[in-house]
């Protein structure tokens, strides 16, 4: 993701959106420091986590706020216009290189910022090539070829069609996968936010409970303890894997 990808989201965004990407972020940041400050497979797999989280949420709204800028998935493009042209060429179609990466210059089929081309626009640039194509000769040359090839292009345009309206009715909702995720980061910075707060003020506590400040290690050790076993029984309920262990255990 670029740097300056963020902020414009952010600016972008609706207020419910800016909510959810101010949680991955803070998410993926604290889980960051909690791990440079104590490097445990607990704190790193928080860490990737979060950033997992925080890098699918960003790209689910660059789709949604810039698709302009959000390439199209795996399997929707050619990776380049030489992988487009050899499929071209592959299907039949009379087009020399020269020509193909003019007209892609000329805005189509269009190219992405990456490179890629959009594997629609290539179908239909075909289609066009074959309309060209007979209205030069003036006869409907090859005509079973060009009904065949028109008939699966119209048919995996449509399915692209129908797979890009699913998409667009599923943009609201946030995948489970990426959910979990962002609730394991989460969690982790929140387990860590009470493990720093429960350090600082142990004296309050003990002063609270009118007990001796000098067994504050002793109420420490017994805050951690039970906190490990409320965040022990959250992760046990869903989908969270890990086990909240007190610190510095395995």
């Amino acid at each position: 993701m670029t740097t300056d990808l963020f902020p414009r989201l952010l600016n972008a965004a609706t207020d419910q959106d800016k909510l959810e990407l101010e949680l991955v972020r803070d998410g993926r940041d604290g889980a960051m420091l909690a791990y440079q400050k104590l490097a445990t497979k607990e704190t790193k797999a928080n860490w990737d986590a979060a950033r997992a989280a925080y890098d699918e949420t960003l790209a689910r709204f660059t789709g949604r706020y810039f698709p302009e800028e959000a390439p199209a998935p795996e399997g929707e493009r050619f990776a380049n216009r030489k992988q487009a042209l050899n499929w071209l060429q592959a299907q039949g179609y009379k087009i020399s290189q020269g020509k193909f990466y003019q007209d892609c210059g000329a805005g189509f089929p269009s190219l992405h910022r990456d490179g890629s081309v959009s594997r629609f626009q290539v179908m239909q640039y075909g289609q066009q090539l074959d309309v060209e194509s007979r209205g030069a000769a003036g006869v409907p040359t090859g005509q079973d070829d060009y009904e065949s090839r028109k008939a699966k292009a119209d048919a995996e345009i449509k399915e692209m069609q129908a797979a890009k309206m699913r998409k667009e009715e599923d943009a609201d909702w946030l995948h489970a996968d990426a959910a979990w995720m962002a609730i394991a980061g989460l969690l982790g910075v929140l387990k860590d936010s009470l493990r720093h707060h429960f350090h600082a003020g142990q004296g309050e506590l003990i002063h609270l409970a009118g007990g001796d400040q000098g067994r504050g290690p002793e109420v420490y050790e017994g805050c951690e303890e039970i906190m490990a076993r409320a965040f022990n029984e959250v992760s046990g309920m869903g989908k969270i894997e890990g086990v909240f262990a007190k610190e510095g255990g395995e």
